[in-house]
């Protein structure tokens, strides 16, 4: 079992009041990941991936009810003698720009803040999000959002972007579709997003599991927020 302290050895909890206020509050179910080097960033990272969901073999449900719960997924795939996911894996190349491997992974993830955008469960690995779902996601965006105060938000699923019912005082700028596809998934443009409090840049990849080609997709990132990539690289 992780312990509380492998969970917190490489991320900042200095957020972390506000994040209990939002959790009492019911407008988020987890903390979000935060990298020890994150509030000190000079490009503040927020990479949103879709969903948890339930490994019925491996999955402590009593964490799953815990507001560390993605802190420590996040924990635990840093570790490969734990667990490993071929998404974690290709997610962390496309953002550091190498294959990382444990006792450097950790170094990518010091440096991002890390949620996933729906606050709830998937039960199986084929179950997916709902309409309420994804409309629950962006109401939950803009707390996110105006606690961590990021630069850059990079998006790793374009159904997030598929299914973009805002909130009164959430603006997302418009997103166009690329000529080129890429593993048969056409990129989206660079775009801002603004809260009633903060303005930020989005960009996004898709999903990075099966057929995620992690060289292209790093290079869409690297033309449309460099800044952002510079920050992640190892």
């Amino acid at each position: 079992m992780i312990t509380s302290t492998e969970i917190q050895q490489h991320q900042s909890s200095i957020f972390d009041t506000q994040f209990a206020t939002a959790y009492q509050a019911k407008q988020i179910a987890w903390y979000p990941w935060v990298g020890a080097k994150y509030p000190k960033s000079a490009c503040k990272v927020l990479v949103i991936l879709e969903s948890h969901y339930i490994n019925w073999e491996r999955t402590n449900i009593e964490a799953l009810a815990q507001p560390d719960f993605t802190r420590r997924i996040v924990t635990e795939q840093m570790d490969a003698n734990r667990w490993t996911s071929s998404s974690f894996n290709n997610l962390s190349a496309c953002l550091s720009g190498k294959t990382v491997i444990k006792g450097q992974v950790n170094l990518l993830w010091e440096n991002a803040a890390l949620y996933n955008f729906v606050q709830r469960p998937m039960d199986n690995p084929d179950e997916r999000p709902n309409e309420q779902d994804f409309l629950n996601g962006w109401k939950t965006f803009p707390t996110v959002a105006d606690i961590l105060r990021p630069d850059v938000c990079i998006f790793a699923d374009f159904a997030i972007l598929s299914q973009m019912s805002l909130p009164t005082g959430l603006h997302v700028s418009k997103i166009e579709w690329e000529k080129d596809r890429i593993n048969g998934a056409y990129p989206r443009s660079c775009f801002t997003i603004k809260t009633q409090n903060h303005t930020m840049q989005g960009a996004a990849v898709k999903h990075p599991g099966s057929f995620f080609t992690v060289d292209q997709w790093r290079a869409v990132l690297q033309r449309q927020v460099p800044q952002a990539i510079k920050t992640l690289s190892l």
